[in-house]
């Protein structure tokens, strides 16, 4: 009763439209977040690894189904291909590439596009490919920025959820009045069974029919009473159609601490500052880490070494890792990341390692849905156009077409149109010992031929007993995961 109450006491002050802050671009359907760093990073190229074109077949029907918001994206599988390189055969090189400890190879993610927010009927007709550093850019980016997305919704909803002084003191009056008010009901009710179980005791030779009256009075109640909770239920349905923000994860984003009246940042106010910077600045770090970082350290020769992610030693999570190139592309496990990585490289203040952590890994666990969020105004009545309001809420969003577009590849066709195009080629007896994959793993078409011809069984560069690990295990080798590790630190 105090909630309805607060509602109706608040939308009666909601002016008629809620504050808005331009921070996106819109580009077709499609909204960007104006001014970041990964904008560019999501707007790159990705294939599908099994279906053609931005959409595909589902089971029984002929046309292709238009993925939409409606579906999710799970990380399956993280595949390295060896690709050819020159460099590798140089004086300086060539005794590590013979050992194995210098790989020219290139990462890639594949992954599950399938409906529902949780790809629990995930299948192979389901998977995609794509770079690793496009699928950073876009999923761990997803993660990075769920405070913020959320935040702009709750932007909309400011007078629904912001609520003034004076009226918040209206409130605890009318929370006050009504304890009181159901204190006295409870009195009322015991004095009233008191003198019932005296009149009862009194009458207990009158009339079977005078006896039945307040049992009369107390059936029709009840009735009443289930007729009140069936009306409760049903408002109670009809609310749960709609979407609604949640004020509660608003204050708690902290959301609202640079709408304080006073023009000077105050407390909160700064920290929801600082955390949008420090936010922006993370997803900015990991794209450059997926794009391949200088380290700001040298070998002892001199060299450059280079920093970036790669496929794990197992496929199951990526790594970050150490290379020898500016591309990142030639990978050495002479060195591990934290025996190179310097925080303070470049001017740099903040250990984004340990603020991208979490994000990184997550994106290889949890399940992304593509689904653009809209939320209902709270204050408005909702109309019958229920359709249209479907339709447009399984929009897709900026996240999953970073990941896919119209140059899609069908795999079950993929070895037909390329299998031919890959010779093999001779090479001289001095460097039988090297083989790789593919020439250049720039062509999405030749890698899909190259995984293709794994038959599952897919290479990993990435050497853990060497270049250590970030990851721990649980006694079957499984990675325990980001939310088991919160799960048992708060026990």
């Amino acid at each position: 009763m105090v909630k309805f109450s607060f509602l109706a006491l608040a939308g009666a002050i909601a002016t008629a439209t809620a504050a808005k802050h331009n921070t996106s671009i819109k580009l077709g359907k499609r909204q960007l977040r104006r001014g970041d760093a990964s904008t560019e990073a999501l707007l790159k190229k990705a294939r599908p690894y099994k279906k053609a074109n931005a959409g595909r077949k589902l089971e029984g029907q002929q046309d292709a189904v238009e993925l939409d918001g409606s579906y999710s994206v799970k990380f399956s599988q993280c595949v390295d291909v060896r690709t050819k390189s020159e460099d590798l055969f140089s004086d300086e090189l060539i005794a590590y590439a013979q050992s194995g400890s210098v790989v020219s190879s290139k990462s890639f993610v594949l992954f599950h596009v399938c409906q529902g927010d949780n790809c629990f009927y995930e299948s192979d007709e389901d998977l995609y490919i794509v770079d690793l550093a496009t699928y950073l850019a876009n999923v761990a980016t997803y993660h990075v920025e769920k405070r913020q997305n959320y935040c702009q919704a709750c932007e909309r909803f400011i007078d629904t959820c912001v609520v003034e002084e004076e009226v918040e003191e209206q409130v605890e009056e009318e929370v006050a009045e009504e304890e009181v008010a159901q204190e006295d009901e409870a009195v009322e009710e015991e004095e009233a069974v008191e003198d019932e179980a005296a009149e009862e005791e009194d009458a207990a030779e009158e009339d079977a029919a005078e006896e039945d009256e307040p049992e009369e009075g107390g059936g029709e109640g009840k009735e009443g009473g289930e007729e009140n909770e069936a009306g409760r239920k049903l408002k109670t349905t009809a609310r749960r159609t709609a979407n609604y923000i949640d004020c509660d994860q608003c204050f708690a984003y902290n959301c609202y601490a640079d709408d304080e009246a006073d023009a000077d940042l105050d407390d909160g106010a700064q920290q929801q500052q600082n955390m949008d910077e420090l936010d922006n600045q993370v997803v900015e770090w990991i794209v450059q880490l997926g794009e391949c970082q200088e380290s700001g350290t040298q070998d002892a020769n001199g060299n450059n070494l280079y920093i970036g992610a790669m496929c794990g030693t197992y496929g199951d999570g990526v790594e970050l890792a150490v290379f020898l190139d500016e591309e990142c592309s030639i990978y050495t496990s002479e060195y591990s990341f934290n025996s190179v990585y310097n925080p303070d490289y470049d001017a740099n203040e903040i250990n984004y390692v340990t603020y991208a952590e979490n994000y990184i890994k997550i994106a290889f666990e949890e399940t992304m849905s593509c689904l653009e969020v809209e939320y209902d105004d709270p204050n408005e009545e909702q109309d019958g156009n229920a359709a249209e309001e479907e339709e447009e809420r399984y929009e897709m969003n900026e996240y999953c077409e970073g990941l896919l577009n119209d140059e899609a590849m069908d795999f079950n066709n993929c070895e037909a149109e390329n299998g031919n195009e890959q010779e093999e080629e001779a090479q001289d007896d001095q460097y039988s010992w090297y083989t790789f994959d593919i020439e250049d793993a720039d062509d999405i078409g030749e890698v899909c031929q190259v995984v293709y011809q794994m038959q599952g069984e897919y290479y990993h560069a990435y050497d853990e007993s060497s270049s250590g690990t970030w990851y721990s295990r649980n006694s079957n080798g499984q990675i325990i995961t980001v939310s088991a590790q919160n799960n048992q630190g708060n026990k």
